[in-house]
């Protein structure tokens, strides 16, 4: 038998299960479990982002202290190489996961912790900058961030792909939970921390004391929300797979062999389709840095903390983000993603068209931002919606589910192994065009590159998803493809003698029992105030019955 992790863990506990019981996806799942939990979360990582690069260029000042312009790029590309290597393995260990907890929930707390400690010591060492053991630090816990503690972290949006089979139900979760993170991280993490913080305290601080307190708390934050996260959240596919894969091998881990599971996914359309967004989104990413829209209000718009050109420019782009916090998730349960997607797309580039014209502007550029920003909302925070469709298409020709394998997390980890050094290649990009740490405006060399890393990441971006859904038509075939995946779960069931209960029946016994308990706490309270007021109990519930029978028959 093949080993299971996890297995007999403390997350075999009753104590670490999950505190979701109902198959639906309740509201208060969605708040603690998908919005506040993650959203915390992300907030920490947001920000560790946005200021590391600004931190490491302008107050480390990496390159210059270690005399080596490749500094950064060298230490970026070797904790690449190290991400790989535990890149693989974390998903060997997804892959060969039984436990009650699921495949994913437990790794995503333990990165939460991981990435958490140690990206705080990412900013702080005790060593004297530009010396050996300085250096050694660096690495060990941008080694720990990056490639240990960020990976299992990620494996988050496998969660969002196993949280239910209702399509509509998943979708509309993803672009929740996707909106709050951004409303979250974007408006609290982009204005507070970049847009007032920045320009005002750490900009100007260069003993490092500040950012060392603005990471240590949102590290103490995220640990302690990671908990919500954790505890809210349930992988309801999960569960029904592990039934059936043991009822097929004995064994609830997926045992189909590497060479057949590489064979599975680089043969079917939409997963190879799926590969190419996420060259898009890590294109994105990594291009863009932490700190090209910081450069480019501050270079290309000439803000600073005098004419808080930061905040005012974020504050005027982000309104559209959280607009579409609200509706796009709407949108997701009454039209396909793909509509919505290719529709972004188009807003996206028009935006970007409109900034070009003049992009030393800042009216022009906020005019342009607002714009594109009505656009990328969708296609920052639904992309995820490929690799979970094409995850139900391989499960439905194949019998397993792909996400968290070892070969898709092999492709993948060296897709983002590829494409995270363009991270560093943004800093060094900047350094050989001439950046001048400190320096109120750059060369025009500097500001031809920060204008390519911010507008172009974002158009590119786009182009890639838009041609994409061209091709990208599985999800017209997903009533079919449930269809079938529950019929192998009920004769699964059958062959282990139980009385197979669809998601659907489930949902409706379950709504049928909330209603039963709040008629019978409806009628116990009444009862108890018409005792205490000597009021009639049959004529007070007649009152209420025909009241409710109106107010329905007014609704239909």
């Amino acid at each position: 038998m093949a080993k299971e992790y996890l297995k007999g863990s403390m997350f075999d506990r009753t104590e670490w299960q999950t505190h979701v019981k109902t198959n639906r996806i309740t509201t208060k799942e969605r708040i603690l479990g998908h919005m506040v939990g993650p959203g915390l979360v992300y907030f920490f990582y947001s920000t560790l982002l946005s200021l590391r690069e600004l931190f490491y260029m302008d107050v480390l000042r990496i390159n210059e202290v270690f005399g080596n312009a490749y500094t950064y790029l060298i230490m970026t590309t070797v904790v690449t190489l190290i991400g790989m290597g535990t890149g693989f393995f974390i998903n060997h260990m997804t892959e060969k996961t039984v436990c009650k907890a699921g495949r994913f929930r437990p790794y995503v707390l333990i990165g939460t912790w991981i990435m958490s400690i140690a990206g705080f010591f990412v900013f702080w060492s005790p060593f004297a900058p530009g010396s050996v053991p300085q250096l050694i630090w660096l690495y060990v816990f941008n080694i720990l961030f990056t490639a240990v503690g960020v990976p299992l972290w990620n494996q988050r949006t496998n969660v969002l792909s196993v949280i239910s089979r209702n399509v509509l139900e998943r979708n509309n979760v993803t672009t929740i939970r996707s909106a709050v993170t951004v409303m979250i991280a974007g408006i609290v993490g982009a204005l507070g921390i970049v847009g007032f913080l920045y320009p005002n305290v750490l900009q100007k601080d260069l003993t490092g004391t500040s950012w060392f307190i603005t990471i240590g708390v949102c590290a103490v934050v995220a640990i302690a929300f990671s908990f919500m996260e954790y505890f809210w959240t349930r992988e309801r596919v999960t569960e029904d797979n592990q039934k059936v894969l043991a009822d097929k091998s004995g064994n609830a881990a997926i045992t189909v062999p590497f060479k057949q599971q590489f064979r599975n996914i680089i043969t079917d359309k939409y997963f190879l389709l799926t590969i190419v967004v996420l060259i898009g989104v890590a294109f994105y990413d990594n291009l863009q840095g932490g700190n090209a829209r910081v450069n480019m209000i501050t270079y290309i718009l000439g803000g600073n903390a005098e004419n808080n050109y930061q905040f005012t420019y974020l504050l005027a782009s982000m309104q559209p983000m959280a607009i579409g916090a609200v509706v796009v998730p709407i949108l997701a349960q009454k039209f396909s993603s793909r509509k919505i997607l290719m529709i972004s797309s188009v807003i996206t580039l028009v935006g970007i068209f409109i900034a070009m014209t003049n992009p030393y502007s800042f009216i022009t550029a906020v005019a342009g931002g607002f714009v594109f920003a009505c656009g990328i909302f969708a296609l920052t925070n639904m992309n995820q919606v490929f690799m979970q469709q094409t995850s139900d298409n391989i499960e439905y020709k194949y019998g397993y589910r792909p996400e968290g394998t070892l070969a898709v997390g092999i492709i993948t980890t060296i897709l983002y192994a590829v494409m995270t050094p363009m991270n560093a290649v943004y800093e060094t990009g900047l350094t050989l065009s001439g950046y001048q740490a400190g320096a109120t405006t750059q060369n025009a060399a500097v500001n031809n590159w920060i204008l390519f890393a911010y507008y172009g990441a974002y158009a590119v971006l786009a182009v890639i998803i838009f041609v994409v859904c061209i091709f990208f038509d599985v999800e017209k075939k997903l009533p079919e493809i449930h269809k079938e995946l529950r019929a192998r779960a009920k004769k699964a069931a059958e062959d282990r003698g139980e009385v197979y209960v669809s998601p659907e029946e489930q949902d409706r016994l379950e709504m049928e029992a909330a209603a039963r308990e709040m008629e019978t706490a409806r009628i116990a309270e009444l009862k108890e105030k018409c005792v205490r007021k000597g009021l009639d109990f049959e004529a007070e519930n007649r009152k209420y019955l025909e009241k409710h029978a109106k107010k329905e028959k007014n609704t239909k």
